[in-house]
């Protein structure tokens, strides 16, 4: 199941730019669905990989923050078959929506509440790890 659409990435970015990014043809007009879709596609399987270990997969409500990322990791995906194309960013935006994943994947970011107020289940055998009391923290080793 993918987090965002063609619509979606059609809604966010310039339509020459995806014309360009999704065409061998210099000379054509239209966006190439089949690249787009593949962009898409690709960059849900790569959100899905950060995301399975600690979430039961497929997400039933996707969160909105899941299409924005989506749609910056196909841009970028595109954009990384153009060499002629200036990357810079394109590859910070993915960068922060890669970082964004591994926190959500760790805990310390919620991806959304769902419709019960509440995060989406975890995965089976996926539980919260709990340590001993710290022995040092910043207060303690302030100083040195």
């Amino acid at each position: 199941m993918g987090y965002a659409t063609a619509d979606d990435i059609l809604a966010r970015y310039p339509n020459r730019d995806l014309v360009q990014l999704s065409n061998e043809d210099p000379a054509a007009t239209t966006v190439n669905a089949a690249a787009l879709e593949q962009a898409l596609s690709d960059a849900a399987a790569e959100i899905d990989g950060y995301l399975e270990g600690r979430f039961a997969l497929p997400l039933a409500q996707p969160p909105a923050v899941l299409n924005r990322l989506a749609c910056d990791i196909a841009m970028y995906r595109l954009q990384s078959l153009r060499p002629l194309h200036d990357l810079a960013d394109a590859r910070k935006r993915y960068e922060d929506a890669i970082a964004f994943l591994l926190e959500a994947a760790k805990g310390t970011v919620t991806l959304g509440l769902s419709a019960a107020s509440q995060e989406p289940p975890s995965a089976p055998g996926a539980s919260a790890i709990e340590g001993p009391q710290r022995l040092f923290d910043r207060d303690k080793l302030k100083g040195f």
